[in-house]
């Protein structure tokens, strides 16, 4: 909004309904990896000795990397062409988190075989 009192006299200044003109900043977001963490507890029946295990939850990823990471690493190489220690470099540069060329190796993998099972060549 324009400043309540005119520069030059001093007088009141009534703005329009409306605005003459927009500024739009484009920014990109503060990447960010949400880490979930489940801690499983186990324990032991006083009675006969077995000892009772707690589970994941059923929708917990399998392995360290969640699905839209997993993606993220398959457009990185399969689209992008990236190698796994280029792969390795830019999500350390990005999210400050340490992958090993093993880990996105084996991501690279899991998400191969599953684009497999849907597209049968």
């Amino acid at each position: 909004m324009p400043d309540a009192c005119c520069s030059d006299c001093g007088g009141e200044v009534t703005a329009n309904k409306s605005p003459s003109y927009r500024h739009q900043v484009f920014e990109l977001p503060e990447p960010k990896l949400d880490i979930t963490e489940y801690q499983l507890f186990h324990g032991r029946c006083k009675q006969c000795n077995t000892v009772s295990k707690g589970t994941l939850p059923k929708d917990t990823s399998d392995g360290q990397m969640g699905p839209r990471l997993l993606s993220y690493v398959a457009v990185l190489s399969g689209l992008y062409h990236l190698s796994v220690r280029k792969i390795q470099r830019l999500l350390e540069d990005q999210y400050g988190t340490h992958f090993s060329t093993g880990l996105i190796s084996e991501a690279q993998g899991r998400v191969s075989s599953m684009l497999t099972r849907y597209f049968r060549w």
